[in-house]
């Protein structure tokens, strides 16, 4: 039975990858695992031996190979790195006398409890209902080797350095880095900031971005640009 399963669940992989290569124009390898909880917009890229199961992909994004996004939400035109991985499950540090879950969770993890019932919040979420770990904005770099607790959201164009442990929310265009995650700096001015955000290129038509390409080396020419146009670009924001 348990052969059977694993058959069914490869078979249903490969008809999963074959679709979004075919239907989104995304590239997901096949030694990649997602399942059919996994959501993708259109050109996306996901490295081998990367978890993305339960995860919404946004339009552009690419994710390295080794990383384990799972239940996480990903904007559009993300840039993650290898290694990139969610950390899921706490332990209590302060006032218990231990930190085995024996003591706090029926969970059995290590195949016995103390406890008939949960005493301890040892599994976070950024949106409980939809039961989304951790929310990245888009834009997002996010450099090799980062660890990012469950229950964190990282704003729009956010920065986050090689081997940081991200422990708390990232405010959009902060530059972060380090053990655990310290803010070192904006991109941008505040003001820059806003209205690179009122601007929500990243929800124009790929068309525009084709024509618009150029402006986003500099960005005052993009901000003046946008503003002598005054145009309004919208699109769509539906995942599969």
């Amino acid at each position: 039975m348990k052969d059977i399963k694993k058959l069914l669940s490869r078979l249903l992989l490969f008809f999963l990858q074959v679709y979004f290569r075919w239907a989104k124009s995304s590239r997901v390898s096949y030694k990649a695992y997602i399942n059919q909880h996994t959501r993708f917009e259109d050109h996306c890229k996901i490295g081998e031996n990367t978890l993305v199961a339960g995860a919404k992909i946004g339009r552009g994004s690419y994710i390295g190979p080794l990383g384990n996004l799972t239940n996480a939400e990903v904007g559009r035109f993300c840039s993650i790195g290898r290694n990139v991985r969610i950390i899921d499950g706490f332990h209590p540090v302060h006032d218990w006398v231990s930190t085995h879950p024996a003591f706090f969770s029926a969970a059995k993890q290590a195949g016995f409890s103390f406890v008939k019932e949960n005493r301890f919040e040892e599994h976070r979420f950024f949106d409980v209902s939809n039961r989304i770990s951790v929310k990245i904005g888009n834009d997002v770099w996010i450099g090799n080797n980062v660890s990012i607790f469950s229950g964190v959201e990282i704003g729009n164009g956010a920065v986050i350095a090689a081997g940081a442990v991200v422990t708390k929310n990232v405010d959009s265009y902060a530059i972060v880095g380090g053990v655990p995650a310290k803010n070192i700096g904006y991109r941008f001015s505040q003001d820059d900031i806003f209205r690179i955000e009122a601007s929500r290129w990243w929800e124009w038509p790929m068309e525009v971005l084709q024509e618009k390409a150029d402006s986003f080396s500099d960005v005052k020419a993009f901000l003046q640009e946008i503003k002598t146009e005054n145009q309004d670009f919208t699109g769509s924001k539906t995942c599969l």
